[in-house]
């Protein structure tokens, strides 16, 4: 009977180990809870605007006693450095290579900056609009007139300009 008590024992120990076994099988198991992490979105850099200036335009004053600059040039109105100029093409930007600084008899003129048109023997001219205008080129500091520029030429960065009006 030892014997019988014996595989009894042995049966009923699988049985159980197996039924533990079985039941733990059934079970899902349980996964530690992964910490939800939040993702901190960086602040949008935000850079101040620069204040806008009032676009620079050069004049001069010229004397009856001057007479009239009768040259004639073609070009198209931009912006470079804060300064009014005139560039051979169209859409390249402005450079000291293809621009000239565009100085104007001081009452041939007026400038709307709110529109940001300048209106030249009564027509209006909006920056990107081609002008055709008389005068005379000149070199800084060489040109014989530069003196009489009412500019820095400094701050436009241009060592040519073109006095018109």
């Amino acid at each position: 009977m030892s014997n019988h008590l014996s595989l009894f024992g042995s049966v009923l120990g699988v049985l159980l180990v197996s039924g533990c076994a079985s039941q733990a099988l059934e079970t899902p198991l349980e996964t530690p809870a992964i910490a939800q992490i939040e993702v901190i979105e960086p602040a949008p850099i935000i850079k101040p605007e620069p204040i806008k200036q009032p676009l620079q335009i050069a004049t001069w004053s010229p004397t009856p006693q001057m007479g009239r600059l009768t040259a004639m040039n073609a070009g198209y109105l931009q912006s470079y450095q804060n300064c009014l100029v005139l560039t051979r093409d169209k859409d390249s930007l402005p450079t000291d290579e293809n621009s000239l600084l565009l100085v104007l008899a001081d009452t041939s003129f007026s400038w709307d900056e709110e529109k940001q048109t300048l209106v030249f023997e009564g027509k209006p001219y909006k920056l990107g609009d081609e002008l055709y205008l008389g005068g005379g080129s000149f070199t800084y500091p060489n040109g014989i007139l530069t003196g009489q520029v009412d500019i820095n030429w400094k701050e436009c960065g241009l060592s040519r300009g073109w006095l018109g009006g």
